[in-house]
């Protein structure tokens, strides 16, 4: 069993923001794919490595799209039980990637579809986090946790800057600061070891 934590980088256009969530548009792309690879059946702190970064500066968007797609699948097609791992990834991360490899015809739909969505398993922070929302507790229904909310319940460092300042200096050639951004980010790891010590800890997993 191993974990492929994931996470991209989307331009924000200035004259069409929506380009940042919505890979539909004229001036839509990824200028970062962001990812983790751990063959391990259990992750704890000591395994955690630094990410690896496709940068879209660097050579082009359809060039990491491809660098990523084809490692994504020899370990999906090598794993049956290999975890996707992110926060906001099924909304998100998937979708996104998913238009833009149809975009650049990568492979046929029904292969891309079956290995970011139908092989693998997926584990989305940003739906699990959702078990430590204090509105949940007292009103008894799901709430959506955010970011910088979950980190600060678990005292996991948060990033001051959002994804606009990101693409501003995407505009301005800052390449060295959207690396920092990104490592300063990239906490999903250590966001997964808590949120499995938090509910094994509530004996949420036991059987009432």
């Amino acid at each position: 069993m191993a974990y492929l934590f994931l996470d991209i980088e989307t331009y924000i256009d200035k004259e069409t923001p929506e380009t940042g969530l919505n890979p539909y548009f004229l001036n839509s792309k990824i200028i970062a794919i962001v990812f983790n690879y751990y063959n391990a059946f259990v992750l704890t702190e000591k395994n955690i490595i630094p990410p690896t970064i496709y940068k879209e500066w660097d050579s082009s968007e359809k060039e990491i799209l491809k660098k990523f797609y084809d490692f994504a699948k020899r370990k999906v097609e090598t794993d049956p039980h290999i975890k996707f791992v992110g926060f906001n990834l099924i909304k998100f991360d998937l979708p996104y990637l998913f238009a833009r490899l149809k975009y650049y015809e990568i492979d046929k739909e029904e292969n891309i579809h079956k290995i970011l969505f139908q092989k693998p398993h997926h584990i989305d922070l940003g739906q699990v986090s959702m078990i430590t929302s204090s509105r949940m507790k007292k009103r008894k229904e799901f709430y959506n946790v955010g970011r910088r909310e979950i980190n600060k319940f678990f005292n996991i460092p948060i990033k001051t800057e959002d994804g606009r300042k990101l693409s501003e200096y995407y505009r301005n050639k800052q390449f060295k600061k959207i690396i920092d951004y990104i490592k300063k980010e990239s906490k999903f790891e250590l966001l997964y070891i808590n949120l499995r010590r938090h509910i094994h800890a509530k004996k949420t997993m036991d059987p009432s």
